[in-house]
This record gives structure tokens, sequence and C-alpha cells, in this order.
């Protein structure tokens, strides 16, 4: 039977995403456990298992960082990105 701790552990932790203020934090925790995780099944695949876990744990891992990053840039900039009147009457 193969190991899949470290595989698995990177899966729950990347659906972190959905909490808030902690999506940050739990996503890089996740990306480097799945990072972890890819080494030891690389080095010793017959010992380790779990690919599918820590690719999607790396892919909701980096998107949700993305996504944060985005939505904090739209919202520090929102004032300058938005000059419509439809914009300029709602954050009046």
């Amino acid at each position: 039977m193969k190991d899949k701790f470290y595989s698995k552990l990177s899966f729950y932790l990347s659906l972190g995403f959905w909490i808030p203020l902690l999506n940050v934090g739990l996503s890089i925790v996740a990306f480097i456990i799945a990072i972890i995780a890819l080494k030891k099944q690389y080095y010793e695949p017959k010992k380790y298992g779990g690919t599918g876990y820590f690719v999607v744990a790396m892919i909701l891992s980096i998107t949700s960082l993305i996504l944060t990053i985005v939505g904090l840039t739209l919202y520090l900039f929102s004032d300058r990105i938005c000059t419509s009147s439809i914009c300029l009457a709602i954050n009046q």
C-alpha cells in the first residue's frame, strides 16, 4: 500500500481557499507540501502515491493565489479603474 499522506494533506489544505483571510496562508502551505509530495513520489514511486491529489492541490493553490492577487489589486485600484458614471454614482 502506497503512502499518500503528504498528497492528501496538500489537497485538503488547498481546499482552504474558501476560508477568508486564511486562504493565502493555506494555499502557500498546501503548495509547499504538494512539492514535498511530488519529490517523494518522484524518488520513491513504489512507496509514495497520490499523484492526482498533489497535482490538484498545486492547481488549486496557484489559482487561489492568482485570484486573490487580482481581487486585491482590483479592490485597491477600483477608484482609478472605474471612471464611468455608474461607478461614480455607486461610490457617492
